[in-house]
């Protein structure tokens, strides 16, 4: 490592990042579905796909996170709200 990089995240610090950015996703995603329009649903289902292809997986609990956050988007993609 040179003086340029960064130290490596430890595993706890990695998932808690990870879980707090999801959490603000989480958030935006269950205010955009609050909305009935079939549309906005469809971009909200493509948008999570988006963010969640782009985030590095590197452990078995990482990739319960994503697993999680897949299924919650389909659940609440499902319902109607409101």
């Amino acid at each position: 490592m040179t003086d340029n990089e960064p130290e490596p995240l430890d595993d706890f610090t990695r998932v808690h990042a990870k879980l707090s950015a999801l959490e603000i996703v989480l958030g935006v995603l269950i205010g955009r579905l609050s909305e009935e329009n079939p549309e906005i649903r469809e971009d909200v289902k493509r948008d999570v796909a988006a963010i969640l292809s782009d985030m590095p997986i590197e452990g078995p609990s990482e990739e319960l996170i994503v697993t999680e956050v897949r299924r919650a988007a389909e659940l609440l993609t499902s319902v109607s709200i409101g």
